[in-house]
């Protein structure tokens, strides 16, 4: 702090009393009085204290106690410490002070508090790695360039004042313009004074800063102190001037020497000066440097000649090529560890061998502070793939992450993490010596956590992978066993299988879900010992699970070079011996004794002799037995129904014997009685009035069509007195769609409910049920509308509040319905009547179901319900108790629809355009999708498998295919105008969607009143329901990978309406009818299908009204 007669302020140093009074007297000044936390440094010229202040956390304080022998002025230092404040306002990887404060007794400057410099990094594991020194290295010299930019040059670079965070984020601190620019270089007190603070003996001075007694620069300082300044103690302002970029350059050289030398600084005093007067030769120092393209940057850096040194911003450009690519993340200090650790997702494709520790650090930093499951999943991803790099041997920097990611509050998060310590540790081919008791000291205990884990799904993961990680861990240790339970023990061996051991048995005790996948690992468990053919034979009192029981006999059929002959004798022949109702049991079973016959072959010389005998006798037949196996795999059919069967063995064995006895008296009887009992039953017909007609007989085109029927069999019989008690009018038929198109024939209009109607479903015979915004749920008779002139619903269900949706499920005979008051009913639909089958459940006030869908769960079937709170919720279907659920989040937007086919997967669309496509067995987000034009999300139906029809509220409907991602087709209301230019016409708005059974068939219901046929393998034969006879031309075009399809004109007046079924109508009802026909009454709010007694549309109005079309 002294330039002139510096000695003056070194010995007063030695006079200050100690700093008894802290940081307490700055209440004043900062509003409230900080809180020391503790001391970081204490040197002869400043003190440095951490506090915490109430409204900006921990600072550090650095104190310069004002001395008491001499009067210094420092108002000069205070102004330029203000105005360098705001010379380095926005700089990169600068870290400049924030206040400065004075009292009588000290001046404080005040900085953001980093827990780390550059100095402690190196020092501490794990130690850094090459990229990870070059990344800091190219930090350092782009502080220097926009520091020297903004006419600014720090003085004391030292790695002391380079701060660097957990993920390598260097930045350079504690500017130093008030320190003396020249040293005498006969005198070190002045430099250990201000520039030795940590007794390091470590130099990174420039040597153009030290003069000789006589030199010009002694000249000037004295110079200086002729002019009254010799007891000051403080340079002039205009010697800080003198302070040059290349003194920087040259510090900053010295720097990176220390850093590529493990720690170890370039120079200390005494060799610098040697240095100085050119006794050492620098090539000699940086020797040590193993990175030679580093160690020529460091000559170079460190030249004596300050005119040969390059600027900050030249040494970036000349050795570009040397440093790494650093990802988009690592330059996001002030953005959010989600924010952050996205862009780094997205740059996962650009990591290489050069710059993957540097996406490591990132990730490691920030993975644990993410808010959200999604973004730690990927940072799990980000690290994995950064294992996979130079670092792939050496598992302390990513491994500790992935297990405690393991233990995180997310069952994704902690599925994600232990399958990526699997690949971790199959990834590696050794381990250092420091790290050979990984598996012992660390892996052992987590597995036992692992295997304990409370979500079904995380402890199949672990079932899935304790082989694997068994195997690796043999490997590692450098043991030749592997899976040979015949190779020597050791005790690291034992204590191994010990664990493992422990392990299996902890899951084979748990869900059959996790004994299942516990199976698929048990070739491998078995040859190790850990696991025992004796304890899965127990898997079989699982009668609950078939799938369990069918896996047990395939496992066998995998391991059956494992099991002894003895064991297949003795264990396995006598259990495929039982009996099992479930085919796929059965075909298992038989797939495993195929497998294991030739392991039962007798090992005695006369069993040998005899089966030889045997086989002399067959051989003649194997040609035929060949052929036989061709005939019976080439008429192979699939088989019917168990449930079939059981009714046609029950039917058999329970014989009518009053009908057999009377057909076997009727043939006994002589041909006159037989035509006497015809004659007398003719004439009893006469008697009872019948009219009798003469009929005239014409020969039919089909042959068949009039051959001689049997009359009605038992089976025939007991099926139509089944479906009497269920409630059908007559037998359902199967529902046939190929070839069908609605002609728009108006069959009938009911209009019962006060408000529009909002939701349809139809049931797999004549029944369907309707959903209104008046609360009601209505069941109607699609059979009686053909035969009756009134129609009307057969059944009423008041729910309340305004019906959201209304879904059916064929197999299990209910019919769901969900109102917005929060309420869902459970019900099974008759012929008059609703039937309910579970209490109805209420969500918390403000929240009720947007859509609802059937899908396959793990124990069975399930009822999927996303909410408006974006919470997608899982019932029991038979209880109605809530199994699970998942929170979505917030910015995909609210719910709006929800599509399922009975299977495993459900796709959730919501206002924001983005769809979510669901594992119901897992009951995990899969993958989320965005609507490439951004547009609501209106209705949903399943098309294919694999792929999604998706109604917007711009009046399209897209197909999503779900495994690609991708949009091959997109049917628009639109004109291609409106398309082009991303119009959203409310008037097109797309309500409601209905699949056509299999076929390439839709048809959707709109705000405009149109409800329109669509044919995706032949476009041009879609047309407008409303108005069939009016065709209506499309116009394609092709955008990226998407077809669009637009109509070029709007469809013309629909024709009159006509009644077909020979409906009796009155004048009033044709009246009616007519008038609300084509596209009056509104826009269509819901489609669907019903296939009995025909195949016919249903569609319901903004009016209240229902109308039946053919």
């Amino acid at each position: 702090m002294g330039q002139a007669t510096s000695h003056a302020l070194v010995a007063a140093a030695d006079l200050q009393p100690p700093l008894a009074m802290g940081v307490n007297g700055l209440g004043a000044e900062l509003g409230e009085p900080p809180q020391h936390i503790k001391m970081l440094g204490s040197t002869r010229f400043m003190k440095t204290i951490l506090c915490k202040l109430p409204n900006e956390g921990q600072m550090v304080f650095h104190v310069f106690m004002r001395p008491v022998s001499m009067t210094v002025d420092l108002t000069q230092h205070i102004k330029t410490l203000h105005e360098l404040y705001s010379k380095l306002d926005g700089a990169q990887r600068v870290l400049s002070h924030v206040r400065v404060l004075s009292d009588d007794w000290a001046v404080y400057v005040l900085r953001q508090y980093l827990s780390n410099n550059l100095y402690d990094k190196a020092s501490t594991r794990p130690f850094l790695l090459a990229a990870e020194k070059r990344w800091i290295a190219y930090q350092i010299l782009t502080a220097l360039r926009e520091s020297h930019a903004r006419g600014i040059c720090h003085g004391d670079i030292k790695s002391e004042n380079i701060m660097v965070t957990s993920w390598n984020l260097a930045y350079l601190a504690d500017f130093a313009p008030f320190k003396p620019t020249y040293l005498p270089a006969d005198d070190p007190a002045e430099f250990n004074f201000y520039f030795d603070m940590s007794s390091r003996q470590s130099c990174c001075v420039a040597p153009e800063r030290f003069y000789d007694p006589g030199s010009k620069i002694a000249q000037h300082l004295l110079a200086l102190n002729s002019n009254g300044k010799k007891d000051s103690g403080v340079h002039d302002s205009n010697d800080a001037v003198m302070l040059t970029p290349s003194m920087d350059i040259f510090s900053a050289g010295c720097v990176i020497a220390e850093l590529f030398l493990d720690g170890n600084p370039l120079f200390s005093l005494s060799q610098l000066l040697q240095y100085r007067k050119s006794e050492i030769d620098a090539e000699s120092l940086v020797s040590g440097i193993r990175d030679r393209e580093i160690a020529q940057l460091v000559l170079h850096m460190t030249q004596l000649d300050p005119d040969s040194r390059l600027s900050a911003a030249e040494y970036l450009d000349r050795w570009a090529s040397i440093f790494p690519s650093a990802p988009l993340a690592a330059y996001m200090d002030k953005s959010s560890p989600d924010t952050r650790m996205r862009a780094l997702f997205g740059e996962v494709g650009h990591i290489n061998d050069h710059n993957c520790e540097i996406f490591a650090s990132v990730a490691c930093a920030n993975v644990r502070n993410c808010s959200l499951p999604s973004s730690r999943c990927m940072g799990i991803k980000v690290l994995l793939a950064c294992s996979r790099g130079p670092i792939k041997g050496d598992p302390d920097l990513i491994l500790p992450y992935l297990v405690a990611l393991a233990s995180d509050a997310s069952p994704q998060v902690r599925t994600q993490a232990i399958v990526s310590i699997r690949d971790l540790l199959l990834d590696l081919n050794q381990l250092t010596p420091i790290n050979v008791n990984i598996f012992d000291d660390y892996l052992a205990q987590h597995l036992h956590h692992f295997a304990t884990d409370p979500s079904v799904g995380v402890r199949c993961i672990v079932a899935s992978i304790i082989s694997d990680i068994a195997d690796t861990s043999y490997y590692l240790m450098g043991s030749d066993r592997g899976f040979s339970t015949s190779a020597k023990h050791t005790p690291r061996t034992e204590f191994l299988d010990n664990q493992v051991r422990s392990v299996v048995s902890k899951l084979s005790f748990d869900e059959s879900e996790v004994k299942h996948v516990l199976l698929c690992s048990f070739p491998q468990l078995y040859e190790r010992g850990v696991q025992s053919l004796s304890h899965i034979i127990t898997y079989l009192n699982d009668r609950d699970c078939w799938f369990l029981r069918a896996a047990f006999f395939d496992v066998v059929f995998a391991a059956s070079a494992q099991i002894s002959r003895h064991a297949s004798r003795e264990y396995i022949v006598p259990l495929i011996n039982l009996g099992d109702q479930e085919v796929f049991v059965v075909i298992s079973a038989l797939r495993a004794l195929v497998k294991l016959v030739p392991q039962m072959s007798p090992a005695m010389l006369w069993d040998k002799l005899v089966e030889a005998q045997a086989l002399s006798k067959l051989r003649p037949l194997r040609s035929g037995a060949n052929e036989f196996t061709k005939f019976v795999v080439s008429n192979a059919r699939l088989p019917i129904s168990t449930d079939l069967v059981e009714v046609a063995l029950d039917i058999t064995k329970s014989k009518n014997k009053q009908t057999d006895s009377r057909i076997a008296a009727f043939g006994e009887e002589p041909a006159s009685s037989q035509a006497t009992a015809t004659a007398a039953r003719i004439i009893q017909l006469q008697e009872i009035g019948a009219a009798l007609k003469t009929v005239f007989l014409t020969p039919v085109k089909d042959p068949w069509a009039g051959a001689p029927q049997k009359p009605k069999d038992r089976m025939e019989a007991f099926m139509y007195k089944k479906s009497l008690e269920l409630g059908f009018g007559s037998l359902p038929k199967q529902q046939r769609y190929e070839g069908w198109r609605p002609h728009g024939t108006l069959v009938a209009e009911v209009v019962e409910h006060n408000d529009s109607i909002s939701c349809l479903a139809a049931t797999d015979s004549s029944l369907f049920a309707s959903g209104s915004d008046d609360g009601v749920v209505r069941l109607f008779d699609a059979s009686s509308f053909r035969k009756n002139a009134v129609c009307r619903s057969r059944a009423t269900h008041f729910q309340g509040g305004r019906i959201t949706d209304l879904v059916y499920h064929n197999d299990l005979d209910c019919l769901v319905s969900s109102s917005d008051n929060g309420s869902i009913h459970v019900y099974r639909p008759k012929s008059h009547l609703f039937v309910d089958l579970a209490s109805a459940q209420e969500l918390p006030k403000g929240e009720y179901v947007a859509g609802l869908g059937f899908a396959k769960g793990a124990t069975g079937v399930s009822l999927v319900a996303s909410t408006s709170k974006s919470r997608v919720l899982f019932y029991e279907i038979s209880t109605m108790q809530l199994k699970d659920e998942i929170v979505l989040r917030p910015t995909y937007g609210r719910p709006t629809a929800l599509a399922s086919d009975n299977s495993v997967l459900a796709v959730i669309g919501t206002s924001e355009g983005m769809l979510i496509l669901i594992d119901t067995r897992f009951r995990i987000e899969l993958k989320c999708f965005r609507h490439f034009l951004g547009h609501q999300i209106t209705s949903l139906s399943i098309y294919t498998p694999d792929s999604v029809l998706v109604g917007t509220a711009a009046g399209d409907v897209c197909v999503l295919n779900l495994r690609t991602g991708k949009w091959p087709m997109c049917v628009c209301s639109r004109s291609l105008q409106e398309l082009k230019g991303n119009e959203i016409n409310r008037r097109l708005r797309v309500n409601s969607i209905k699949h056509i059974g299999k076929m390439p068939y839709f048809v959707t219901g709109s705000n405009d009143s149109m409800i329109r046929f669509w044919d995706l393998e032949h476009l041009e034969r879609s047309y407008v329901i409303n108005s069939p006879e009016t065709a209506t031309p499309y116009s394609s075009y092709r955008l990226n990978d998407t077809v669009y399809y637009c109509e070029n004109t709007a469809p013309a007046a629909p024709r009159s309406p006509s009644i077909r079924g020979g409906a009796r109508l009155t004048l009033e009802a044709s009246n009616a009818i007519a008038t609300n026909n084509g596209r009056s009454g509104g826009p269509v709010t819901a489609v669907t299908i019903i296939g009995a007694p025909s195949v016919m549309l249903i569609a319901g109005l903004q009016n209240g009204a229902i109308r039946v079309l053919m």
